[in-house]
């Protein structure tokens, strides 16, 4: 799954929106809790400091159908020229190249008790 940004966001909202929006990529968008939690920036999500607000009544959505479908046209147009970059598949490993939970819980006492 590719996701990718627009803009033309304000700045108190994109973070919003791309908590959603990954929420909804991930189907878990019920999960989501309406109100912010407490962090540093939190003053910039005001008055009410909630995922989703009213939208302005007297903001005009100026992106016509045909626009948004040439941008989407385009998009995959160019998406399609791209060249792949070559990778590893998935299944290219052997279970045995990883550690399993006792050999780290081992490993890391060890180290502990090296630093105590």
């Amino acid at each position: 799954m590719l996701v990718l940004g627009g803009g033309g966001y304000t700045i108190k909202n994109v973070a919003r929106c791309w908590a959603y929006e990954t929420a909804l990529c991930l189907g878990v968008q019920n999960q989501l809790d309406n109100q912010l939690p407490e962090n540093d920036y939190l003053q910039y999500y005001g008055p009410n400091c909630e995922l989703h607000f009213d939208a302005k009544p007297d903001e005009k959505n100026l992106n016509s159908r045909e626009y948004l479908e040439f941008v989407q046209s385009k998009t995959l147009q160019n998406l399609k020229k791209l060249e792949h970059a070559p990778n590893v598949g998935t299944l290219d490993y052997a279970p045995y190249d990883f550690h399993d939970i006792d050999s780290i819980e081992k490993d890391r006492l060890a180290s502990k008790k090296e630093h105590a």
